[in-house]
């Protein structure tokens, strides 16, 4: 199977684990990674109440993210500029 790519700058849903009962749902601009204490992070760009905010999703609350086709480029069928690709295993 090609390895799956999240490409900077994609619109994503990401569903991933809150300090609560429900899951926490995340529309939003995928802007990269980053570390979170001692664990890889998603970096997802939304729309708050007044102002735009960064949100942070540690990879280990990852539930589900949303995309369609138009958004994944697998790896071998197309020739991207990989400093705008982020790789997800």
């Amino acid at each position: 199977m090609d390895m799956v790519e999240i490409k900077k700058g994609g619109k994503y849903k990401v569903i991933s684990n809150s300090g609560k009962d429900e899951p926490m749902e995340t529309d939003g601009e995928f802007v990269g990674y980053t570390i979170l204490g001692e664990e890889g992070a998603l970096v997802f760009k939304v729309s708050g109440e007044k102002k735009v905010l960064l949100r942070l999703i540690p990879v280990s609350n990852l539930i589900a993210i949303d995309f369609g086709e138009d958004e994944v480029v697998t790896q071998g069928k197309s020739k991207t500029n990989h400093d705008s690709v982020n790789y997800i295993s």
